[in-house]
C-alpha cells in the first residue's frame, strides 16, 4: 500500500465536505405526467425534511404518487 494513504483519505475526506457545505435547503416536486418542476425554500436541512414529508403526503392524499419529491442543497452564488 503507498505511504499517502492517510493523506490521500484525508484529501478525500476534505472534498467530501466541501461538496456538502451549502447555503440551505430547496424542497423540488417533480410531475412526470406534466412535466414540471416546483422548487420550495430555501429551508434550513430540518425544515426542508419537514416539508417534503408534508408534500409528499398531500400528494399521496391528491392521488398523485408519481410525483417525485425531493432535497437538493443550494449553492449562492459567491
Amino acid at each position: 500500500m503507498p505511504e499517502n494513504t492517510t493523506s490521500d483519505e484525508a484529501t478525500l475526506v476534505a472534498a467530501a465536505e466541501k461538496l456538502t457545505q451549502c447555503d440551505g435547503y430547496v424542497v423540488l416536486a417533480v410531475d412526470p405526467q406534466t412535466g414540471e418542476v416546483d422548487a420550495h425554500g430555501p429551508f434550513d436541512g430540518l425544515t426542508a425534511t419537514l416539508k417534503a414529508d408534508q408534500l409528499r403526503r398531500d400528494f399521496d392524499r391528491g392521488g398523485l404518487e408519481d410525483v417525485t419529491v425531493g432535497v437538493v442543497r443550494l449553492h449562492s452564488k459567491t
